[in-house]
């Protein structure tokens, strides 16, 4: 009866460690994607062709993250269409912006909400996951404060924003992503209230920088 019991005892304790570890692993794959993406070195021509690569724009279709997800975005690292960077530097956070807000793209950093938007013009929307008491990915949006100065980057300009707005809207409110007569805009959004809801941050528009000419303090955000 022992020698029965020893491996249904030992298959248990599997299990019951890989859901200890599984989210810290998956948390740690999930920034050393983000990492590696927005570190690695991309020519302006590559972003060029980044944005004309076909991407999926359903954001009500967007499920929680799986360690299944993760891992396959890990695989797809090399081909993920970065067209840009987001900082904000009070809150430690800066991501690579992918096109489109597929499981994928979401995997790893900012996904852009609108197919025909463009950096510094309209409203350019960004969509990104939230882990709660984690600073991955959008997380460390809910420690930003109005005034917190947001970068964007296609290292050819650099976008300067200042926060302006902060509030959980309902997850119907996609209006939030419209563009905004005579006003240029950055609206970012995550998940609130488990999913229930979302955080929407906007940002005004600022000023717009030569990325090689570009203050040393903005520089250094990327």
């Amino acid at each position: 009866m022992n020698k029965l019991k020893l491996p249904l005892i030992i298959s248990i304790l599997i299990v019951g460690l890989l859901l200890i570890f599984i989210n810290p692993i998956q948390n740690a794959i999930i920034a050393h994607l983000s990492h590696q993406l927005n570190t690695t070195e991309i020519s302006a021509e590559e972003i060029e062709k980044n944005n004309q690569t076909d991407a999926d724009y359903i954001f009500e279709d967007v499920q929680s993250l799986s360690i299944a997800e993760v891992l396959k975005a890990q695989t797809k690292a090399n081909k993920m269409p970065v067209i840009g960077s987001i900082a904000v530097p009070s809150v430690d956070m800066q991501l690579p912006i992918v096109k489109g807000v597929g499981n994928a793209a979401l995997a790893v950093g900012a996904g852009t909400m609108k197919p025909n938007q463009n950096l510094g013009q309209g409203n350019y929307a960004l969509a990104g996951h939230y882990f709660e008491e984690k600073d991955i990915l959008f997380s460390p949006l809910y420690k930003a404060s109005i005034g917190d100065s947001v970068y964007i980057t296609d290292l050819t300009n650099i976008y300067e924003y200042q926060l302006t707005t902060k509030k959980v809207i309902a997850a119907t409110d996609v209006y939030v992503i419209d563009d905004i007569p005579d006003k240029t805009v950055l609206t970012l959004i995550t998940c609130a209230d488990n999913g229930t809801k979302r955080l929407a941050i906007q940002a005004d528009f600022i000023q717009q920088y030569p990325f090689d000419e570009a203050p040393e303090k903005l520089s250094q955000a990327f």
